[in-house]
């Protein structure tokens, strides 16, 4: 098992590499004069990234050792290096042009879409922190004796609607780095422009990156769900299947207040093409019916 501390420190070191990498980005961006909508708002995500990142120094030492944290922080920073060099670029060419460079970025393959996935990456680096260290913090108080077990279930009854709904929200922007993936990848670009090959590319490139941060992101809310439901309801349940006509009922069903103290851990179950699993306590469940449904 690594050490804590040493955890905390790599983290650390990332961190800060990351947030000079923000900060010099934000410069960047305001000595751009009559900066467009598009960049003004980028500007914006890298404000709160940047304090997101200044907590994570602050809290570094109570990260969770299997957190995504890392990885998440590190292509924040390789991201912002990339951007960073994708504005100098469009500078340089609104120089040479002498075309605003705005107009090259509109008409461009890699303008629209290169903004968005890389505010997709901001995000995806955000949510990872904020689930990690709000989760921490709750594991917290939920252990305090102070606390009774009816607030514990309510505080973990909360945490696990709002991941419900951030686990949403993550499953729908991966829809959307796909469709934007299969877009762009069927997009036909003359061979003699070099140029516009390299684009495409490298805007590939980055959505490939998103796609692996919003992945990592959906496992950490997936493993964060499961543990508060643990938590709160004493069971442990994991891979179930069923297939194709399969009814699932897993944990309690029908059963008493006395029951649902009993702690169960309930892990990989499966079934054949005919389906139907009960696994758990179960009181009045009418066998007969499921079947025939």
């Amino acid at each position: 098992m690594a050490d804590p501390l040493s955890v905390g420190a790599s983290v650390v070191g990332i961190a800060t590499a990351a947030l000079k990498s923000v900060q010099f980005l934000v410069r960047t961006i305001n000595d751009i004069k009559d900066a467009p909508r598009a960049i003004k708002d980028i500007r914006a995500d890298l404000i709160v990234i940047e304090s997101v990142l200044d907590d994570a120094n602050a809290k570094s030492m109570h990260i969770p050792e299997n957190s995504q944290i890392g990885p998440a922080v590190a292509n924040c920073d390789r991201a912002c290096k990339s951007f960073q060099v994708q504005i100098t670029h469009w500078m340089k060419h609104s120089k040479e042009d002498k075309m605003f460079w705005l107009t090259r970025w509109k008409v461009g393959l890699i303008g629209p879409d290169r903004i968005k996935t890389f505010r997709g990456q901001l995000n995806d680096c955000k949510s990872t922190l904020s689930i990690a260290f709000s989760t921490t913090t709750l594991w917290v108080v939920v252990g305090r004796k102070e606390v009774t077990q009816e607030q514990k279930r309510e505080m973990l009854k909360d945490k696990e609607a709002e991941i419900e709904q951030d686990l949403t929200s993550a499953c729908q922007e991966m829809v959307e780095i796909e469709q934007s993936l299969k877009r762009i990848t069927t997009i036909d670009i003359n061979d003699l422009d070099v140029e516009l090959q390299q684009n495409k590319h490298e805007l590939i490139h980055e959505f490939e990156k998103q796609q692996a941060t919003n992945a990592a992101l959906r496992t950490m809310y997936e493993e964060t769900l499961s543990q508060a439901v643990e938590m709160r309801t004493g069971q442990k349940i994991k891979n179930i299947k069923a297939t194709d006509k399969g009814v699932a009922l897993v944990g309690y069903l029908n059963v008493d207040g006395e029951t649902l103290n009993t702690n169960q851990d309930i892990s990989d179950i499966s079934a054949d093409a005919g389906g139907f699993i009960i696994a758990g306590y179960a009181n009045n469940v009418d066998f007969k019916d499921l079947r025939s449904q």
